[in-house]
């Protein structure tokens, strides 16, 4: 692609990420190992987020009579006319009564149960599965966002985000790879904040982030961990095109910014620019040209927890 110079003299962040001349000025720790150059940013915020109650999950679970096999909108609105308006209702039901008790008896047994339950009659954008939050603190949860070089898992991680809830603020965690060596380093560091998380939060993390971790860590021969089994993800991509359905032409992260979180983007790059960026630092190693990519991670992480706490806002 063409490059537009004016990207550069336009760019600022305010914190610690600010755009830099040359090496010594880029936005954290850089670490050598083994040939390889990492670098380390920290940020945080003020961040707050109420996640659903186990109260508002079970209310909801309860009267949702819809995961009953068999039983949709005009079945519900029929049983509704017939005084069952719940499952506990349901239960006593001559035709649908072994069911609800089957489902109830998943609320009982936790969040194994009433996912499987989930899965068997929604899809994975419906309200319940966001819902599940209930089942999390928010300090269990960790938000992860990268830039790749490509879109093709052949192609290295640059950047891996991620951010947790910690001490009252909102930290963000950055893994840079500043040379070809750095890319493993990167993911063992990341793998170091899975400890005590449960669940991933993401944009389109189910189809791309977290399968392409798991890609890179194979490339490297690394098999102690499967993100993609061993954590839920609340992909939110999916969650936002069901709550606002039909509500705007396109679901990309910054227009659900600019729309739902009435939050405008200003002087950062696009996705689709981050190699050509990443290109130009390797063949300069000239910090204005790895600090936007580093910025744009950034935002991308935090307008995660932003948006989550928009949707429980949404949907509780």
């Amino acid at each position: 692609m063409d490059f537009n110079p004016d990207i550069l003299a336009r760019f600022k962040k305010t914190g610690d990420i600010k755009p830099a001349a040359d090496a010594a000025k880029l936005p954290g720790k850089i670490v050598h190992k083994d040939g390889a150059k990492l670098l380390v940013s920290t940020d945080s915020s003020p961040l707050s987020l109420s996640l659903p109650s186990v109260s508002e999950f079970a209310s909801g679970y309860e009267s949702c009579l819809e995961l009953i096999y068999g039983v949709r909108e005009k079945k519900t609105q029929k049983f509704a006319e017939c005084g069952i308006k719940n499952l506990h209702d349901a239960r006593k039901h001559e035709d649908y009564g072994k069911e609800a008790g089957r489902i109830l008896d998943a609320l009982d047994k936790g969040f194994d149960s009433v996912r499987t339950v989930l899965y068997d009659r929604f899809s994975s954008s419906h309200r319940m599965f966001f819902m599940l939050l209930s089942y999390f603190k928010k300090e269990d949860l960790l938000f992860v966002d990268i830039e790749t070089r490509s879109l093709n898992v052949e192609t290295s991680i640059i950047t891996i985000g991620a951010g947790y809830f910690e001490d009252g603020s909102f930290r963000v965690d950055q893994f840079t790879a500043l040379n070809e060596a750095g890319e493993y380093e990167a993911l063992q560091e990341f793998k170091k904040l899975l400890s005590g998380k449960k669940a991933f939060v993401t944009f389109n993390g189910r189809a791309f982030d977290i399968p392409y971790i798991d890609n890179r860590l194979a490339y490297y021969g690394d098999a102690s961990v499967c993100l993609a089994d061993d954590f839920h993800n609340f992909d939110l991509l999916h969650f936002s095109r069901c709550a606002f359905k039909g509500m705007y032409e396109s679901y990309r992260l910054k227009e659900i910014e600019a729309h739902i979180l009435k939050k405008f983007r200003k002087d950062d790059i696009d996705g689709s620019e981050v190699d050509f960026y990443y290109t130009r630092y390797l063949e300069t190693h000239n910090a204005n040209f790895i600090n936007p990519i580093i910025f744009h991670n950034n935002i991308d992480i935090v307008s995660l927890a932003e948006l989550t706490a928009k949707l429980t806002q949404v949907w509780r």
